[in-house]
């Protein structure tokens, strides 16, 4: 609601780092596995319902009616061990396992009636290409996006080219977004302009604030800061290198999200 209220116009379920594995592990059974990940979609339909129908009381909506994603970490999200942020997930690992992997968390998330797939962080080409095939073996109906996660600015974390795998993006109707999150801010302007470069699907970008996040120790390491521009100037250089979606990752805040809003809408006009 917090979100929302700051101008949000598309909150995300907090189904990230959300599996069945992970809940069948800590002792759950499928059904309440299940549910819980179509409650983390329950509870954001809820929250932009409640929150629209209270702007309708008001005289004029000060916002456009939000839309609900629907939250699909990378597979290093469910390990835990900082496979997110690197992409390296083993030699055992192929596309059809990928597939198996993130199946049936699709088919339920899916079915919850968000208004989007938000597929976020994925390190490396297979896992970009095993999502391709998955929505398109499940024919997925709700509209979906895509976003890496970089750590120079330059490629996937797994080291792989932006160009490869905006390729097998490109070629899906079902991908309607393509972009990056969880990333430094400082790289994003010059990931906008690779990615207008390379493919005409519209692009989102949603950094962090900067930080690091040391996967083994399990804490937030401190990093170059923003410096002198503050995230809602570097938003206004991002609406106007290419960006449609913009928004904030790990450790931003509603406040983030209020002054990015309050700086674009305000330009924008609405």
């Amino acid at each position: 609601m917090q979100y929302l209220e700051a101008g949000a116009d598309v909150i995300i379920s907090s189904s990230y780092q959300a599996t069945i594995p992970g809940f069948l592990a800590r002792g759950m059974t499928l059904e309440e596995a299940e549910d819980l990940l179509r409650t983390s979609v329950k509870l954001a339909l809820e929250a932009r319902d409640e929150f629209w129908k209270s702007t309708l009381r008001k005289s004029k909506p000060a916002y456009n009616r939000a839309l609900v994603a629907a939250s699909i970490g990378s597979y290093g999200a469910y390990l835990a061990d900082g496979s997110e942020y690197s992409g390296s997930y083993g030699a055992d690992i192929t596309t059809d396992k990928l597939k198996d992997f993130h199946r049936r968390r699709l088919q339920v998330l899916a079915g919850a009636g968000p208004d989007l797939i938000a597929f976020e962080a994925i390190p490396n080409k297979m896992e970009a290409q095993a999502l391709v095939e998955l929505v398109e073996e499940e024919n997925i109906q709700v509209p979906s996006w895509v976003c890496f996660s970089s750590v120079d600015g330059k490629h996937l974390c797994s080291g792989e080219s932006f160009a490869d795998c905006l390729q097998i993006l490109n070629a899906s109707e079902k991908v309607a977004i393509v972009g990056v999150n969880c990333t430094p801010p400082q790289f994003i302007e010059g990931i906008i302009c690779e990615f207008r470069k390379q493919t005409k699907k519209a692009i989102a970008v949603y950094p962090n604030s900067g930080e690091v996040w040391d996967g083994r120790a399990k804490r937030w390491l401190t990093a170059e800061c923003l410096g002198h521009k503050s995230f809602d100037a570097l938003a206004k250089r991002w609406h106007e290198a290419g960006a449609s979606l913009i928004g904030g990752c790990c450790r931003t805040t509603p406040s983030t999200i209020r002054a990015v809003s309050k700086i674009l809408k305000g330009r924008m006009g609405h």
